[in-house]
């Protein structure tokens, strides 16, 4: 299969020229980091469901990818550092539309304000792994989920802080080299697990559990709620 979003060096297409895996690596989180921590100045409000990640990965990636706001064309086969050999089921992209705006409804549906803090990262994050699953991009789909799901919970009555997710984003190691914690993309990917695989839930919603916490004991934030 023939990717149209990788160079013949094997490289995603970018606009900063770069031929190298961890450079570009590199370079998406430091642009990235910025634009993330200014999520919120990107107009979403009464935006139709299919344009809302459009326009949040566009912000994000603008400055690196010529296709940044543009759902994926072709098909995603990504391997899982947590399960070798498997690649999550992403939608296809004939229907990506339908089943973002497919999850973003159910996710209007729920009545959040009932639940306490612990059920809603619980049901949150399942929710959300499910709307990750549908994976709109080539690249950058983690960050948009992220975004969204902050744009959401402080919408809806729950605010989260999006410094603490974004020092989850990469895997921490040991000095042995061992995993001593799981990046948010591999809490993710066990979370979008079909209901017949057995699911882990629980370490996303940690995540964001922790989230809700760090927003709420922060000082500086104060003025966002």
């Amino acid at each position: 299969m023939i990717d149209p979003y990788v160079d013949e060096n094997g490289v995603l297409k970018n606009k900063l020229n770069i031929t190298n895996d961890e450079e570009l690596n590199r370079a998406e989180a430091d642009i990235g980091f910025i634009q993330l921590i200014s999520i919120d100045s990107v107009e979403i409000d009464n935006c139709p469901p299919k344009e809302i990640f459009k326009r949040l990965h566009k912000h994000i990636f603008k400055d690196i990818f010529d296709w940044a706001g543009e759902y994926r064309t072709c098909p995603l086969i990504k391997e899982e550092f947590i399960f070798p050999g498997y690649t999550v089921p992403y939608s296809s992209s004939r229907c990506i539309p339908k089943d973002l705006q497919s999850h973003i409804f159910n996710l209007e549906l729920i009545d959040w304000s009932s639940m306490s803090q612990r059920e809603i990262a619980n049901v949150f994050a399942r929710k959300m792994a499910l709307l990750w699953k549908v994976h709109p991009f080539r690249d950058g789909n983690t960050r948009t989920t992220m975004s969204y799901a902050c744009r959401f919970a402080k919408d809806h009555g729950f605010p989260m802080d999006m410094k603490t997710f974004t020092d989850n984003l990469m895997r921490v190691y040991g000095e042995d080299g061992r995993v001593i914690r799981h990046s948010i993309r591999d809490k993710f990917v066990i979370a979008s697990l079909d209901e017949k695989d057995l699911p882990e839930v629980r370490p996303l919603a940690a995540v964001f559990e922790k989230a809700m916490n760090n927003y709420r004991n922060t000082p500086a934030r104060q003025y966002h709620k």
